[in-house]
């Protein structure tokens, strides 16, 4: 099975296609007309950069296709890839530069030039930072070809304080698979026989090659065993469902590790030659049995068995999969470390069908004016909160907690790149109040998200079929550079990021780290490369044409980036920074009577909350209800499609019931990203419910990342409410009669 690149909005190609509402607001002489032609470029919806040729004629994009022999995203382009289209010639993008006459979020803005809205953000920033220092502005951004200026940018005013998108998704992964390899690897998921996916559902939450790798491999007659207590797309086309009990995955790779030890089914000699610790992890799993997973797991025992016979029968071409985002429990680190360490005494590292280093072609730097060292200590304190964290990533949720606190120093400005924080990010009602200390935001994005609604200036950046970036270099088991080249001119009033950033800088007398233009870095970047930007250009892409390399690793004098040089099973960095070298259980907080666990999902179709206006993903995606399992449906008597409140600690939301069984019992599940409050957004306002209104600001222990499947909710059925208030109106009445007393 193919996922074609017009899989889904093929069909609605005909009577959605529009161009003319994109203009309604604009002179016509506005308009670009000078590309035709089949351009070469990399999709910019997702974390994927898929590889694409955008067919356009007299400056206007007709149709993306996928480059067919690109190695990363295999010659598919998906259906938000397909939907670029509608990112350029949406109605409600950001145009012009706004800057807020009304109260936040109230929606009054004025239309300002550039030259006056950068002026007002340098005379603001300039006030701020002479009266706080430049600590006191903050640096917000999401990974993206252009980020990079913007962190250059932070660094060059003077700022230590910058945090990123890996604090709210993939830290805990990441952090896990380097200290126990020194490096985060692959999946070589084509070649794999049997793979364990623990809720990493590569069929709804897109990620290339391994979705691609993954459904070739299954083709093949691979076998897929899905942990997770949501039966997903994923779930649906595996060989074994397993609807494990939230928050105890762990206790399923120990019993694992329990089995293959206890079993002799580890590779004895690979474990001898390239690895350290395992003595101490035999002892340290000796007590995870199957029955005692079993137990904490909610699966049966015969199940736990049949995965782990199974999976040892298939070695070394078994992996227990990793996945990418790792925002789910305050023991996130420590369940990828167990992930890492099955991986590593199974024997599969480095070899095909296993879990392999990733290769990265190098690029040309070009050679800029390098900021001082920034004087003042994060006020995120990660040097000593979290000493294995990156450090550059920042964390979040407790700078958001030493901001409100005003320790050590207050933040005073908030400049956001490419993020929505108020949708993203947990407890929204404190990104709010973090918002009320700020005297200027700003955002910088392609549409008036909910936190730019809520900002002092929106800046217009040009979307990326709309400028040139730099050459990004994608590592993989077949890395390749990446090239993305405007295919029209930018629409209305928007920049690149790179001009927003240098013309800023120079209002600030910073323009001596930015003295630099996009085609400089690009013939800096490519000097590397055995090819010239001309055929770059041409391509779309470069790669070396080696394929897949195993083994580099295995040959001798070889040394891990570890504390030892081997492979780290009982890991020295976390012991002599006071963390469990091995992995140790925790059980999963006791769910309150009359409560359930909220998982928030992933959608296909959208990229986290930033697609959901996109009116031809729109017209086919999947829409905000929360999914109920019958038995609690029954228990709260409510129907599939009645309206609920569901109610946190930290808020409620209010959206219809999808009554099925394929949620856990113990669990309601709402999709991530909807619910947006910005009624810049005509066709996402107000749409189903915002997850971040309902999670508390719970985060892993080890890196800081945001820890979402901690929390619980109770059902409130809406019609209830009315009953309620009409009996509470009553009481008041009598109350106030004289019926009542004491």
């Amino acid at each position: 099975m193919k996922l074609g690149s017009c899989s889904v909005v093929g069909a609605i190609i005909g009577s959605q296609f529009k161009f003319t509402s994109a203009f309604a607001e604009s002179d016509i002489k506005d308009l670009p007309d000078n590309f035709s032609g089949d351009i070469r470029t990399h999709c910019g919806l997702c974390v994927n950069k898929c590889g694409m040729i955008a067919r356009v004629n007299n400056g206007t994009i007709r149709k993306l296709d996928p480059i067919l022999d690109h190695p990363k995203s295999k010659g598919m382009l998906c259906a938000k890839g397909n939907a670029g289209i509608q990112t350029v010639y949406d109605p409600d993008r950001l145009k012009y530069p706004m800057i807020r006459v009304g109260k936040r979020g109230e929606g009054k803005w004025r239309r300002a030039t550039w030259d006056e809205a950068l002026t007002y953000i340098a005379d603001k920033l300039t006030e701020i930072k002479e009266k706080y220092g430049p600590e006191s502005v903050l640096f917000s951004s999401t990974e993206g070809f252009q980020e990079e200026y913007f962190t250059h940018f932070a660094e060059a005013f003077g700022s230590p304080n910058t945090v990123r998108h890996p604090t709210l998704c993939l830290a805990s992964v990441n952090n896990a698979m380097f200290n126990t390899f020194g490096t985060v690897p692959h999946f070589d998921l084509k070649n794999s026989d049997y793979v364990i996916f623990a809720g990493s559902n590569r069929l709804e939450s897109l990620l290339t090659p391994d979705t691609i790798d993954m459904i070739d491999g299954k083709a093949a007659g691979h076998y897929h065993v899905v942990l997770d207590p949501r039966f997903t797309v994923t779930a649906s086309k595996a060989n074994l469902w397993v609807p494990i009990k939230p928050g105890t995955d762990l206790a399923f790779a120990l019993a694992l590790i329990h089995m293959m030890i206890k079993e002799n089914k580890y590779d004895k000699a690979f474990v001898e030659k390239y690895t350290h610790g395992f003595d101490k992890l035999a002892a340290h799993v000796k007590d995870y049995t199957p029955e005692w997973a079993a137990h904490e797991t909610g699966i049966p025992v015969e199940t736990i068995y049949k995965v782990g016979k199974d999976f040892m029968s298939s070695l070394p071409r078994s992996v227990f999969y990793s996945g990418r985002r790792g925002s789910w429990t305050e023991n996130d680190t420590q369940f990828r470390r167990a992930i890492a360490i099955v991986n590593a005494i199974s024997g599969a590292w480095d070899r095909e069908g296993g879990v392999v280093p990733a290769r990265k072609i190098g690029l040309g730097e070009m050679l800029i004016f390098p900021p001082d060292e920034p004087e003042a200590e994060r006020i995120d304190n990660v040097k000593n909160e979290f000493p294995l964290a990156n450090r550059r990533d920042g964390v979040y949720l407790t700078l958001r907690e030493h901001a409100l606190r005003e320790d050590p120093y207050p933040l005073k400005a908030w400049m956001i790149y490419k993020q929505n924080p108020l949708q993203s990010v947990p407890n929204s009602q404190k990104t709010y109040e973090m918002m009320k200390k700020m005297e200027l935001i700003v955002s910088i994005d392609i549409i008036p998200n909910d936190t730019a609604w809520e900002s002092d200036v929106m800046l217009p950046e040009a979307t990326y079929l709309e400028r040139t970036d730099p050459l990004h270099s994608l590592a993989g088991l077949e890395p390749v550079v990446a090239l993305r080249q405007k295919v029209i001119e930018p629409m209305y009033e928007t920049r690149p990021n790179l001009d927003i950033m240098k013309d800023l800088a120079g209002k600030l007398d910073l323009g001596e780290y930015f003295d630099f233009d996009i085609d400089q870095w690009l013939d800096a970047q490519v000097e590397e490369l055995p090819i010239d930007l001309d055929e770059l250009k041409r391509r779309g892409f470069y790669s070396d044409d080696k394929g897949k390399i195993f083994g580099k690793t295995l040959k001798e004098g070889y040394r891990f980036r570890t504390k030892t040089g081997k492979i780290e099973l009982f890991s020295e960095r976390f012991a002599e920074k006071g963390y469990d070298p091995l992995p140790i259980y925790t059980k999963p907080k006791n769910i309150p009577s009359g409560s359930y666990i909220l998982l928030t999902a992933r959608c296909a179709n959208y990229t986290h909350s930033s697609l959901q206006n996109n009116e031809w993903l729109m017209a086919v995606g999947m829409h905000s209800m929360a999914h109920v399992n019958p038995i609690a449906a029954k228990k709260h008597d409510i129907g599939m499609g009645e309206t609920i409140i569901l109610r946190s600690p930290y808020g409620e939301v209010e959206l219809p019931v999808y009554i099925t069984d394929r949620v856990h019992e113990d669990v309601i599940c709402i999709p991530h990203g909807f619910g947006h409050t910005s009624k810049g957004l005509s066709l996402a306002y107000n749409k189903g419910a915002r997850g971040s209104d309902l999670l508390g600001s719970y985060h892993d222990k080890i890196t800081g990342n945001a820890a979402m499947h901690e929390d619980f909710v109770q059902i409130i059925p809406k019609r209830t409410l009315h009953t309620e208030k009409i009996q509470g109106d009553k009481r008041k009445t009598r109350v106030e009669s004289g019926g009542i007393t004491g």
